[in-house]
């Protein structure tokens, strides 16, 4: 068996058909990018927070995405 190529799926057979499973790193941007729609300040709720919680959530996002790269994640 050789090695997958970097960046590659992992695929899983149910039933005699191949999936494709997600990698964490993939449902950790998903869930950061949506985090980042949440806490931005133009929301109605989220007027009185500033900036700081969106910033959080960004550095948050280039750090996972950083480790995704880098294959770490």
């Amino acid at each position: 068996m050789g090695k997958k190529p970097h960046g590659s799926a992992d695929t899983v057979t149910y039933g005699g058909v191949e999936r494709n499973i997600m990698s964490l790193g993939t449902i950790l941007v998903v869930l950061l990018v949506l985090a980042l729609l949440g806490v931005l300040p133009t929301w109605g709720y989220s007027n009185s927070w500033g900036y700081a919680p969106g910033g959080i959530v960004g550095l948050l996002l280039v750090i996972v995405i950083i480790l995704a790269l880098l294959g770490r994640l």
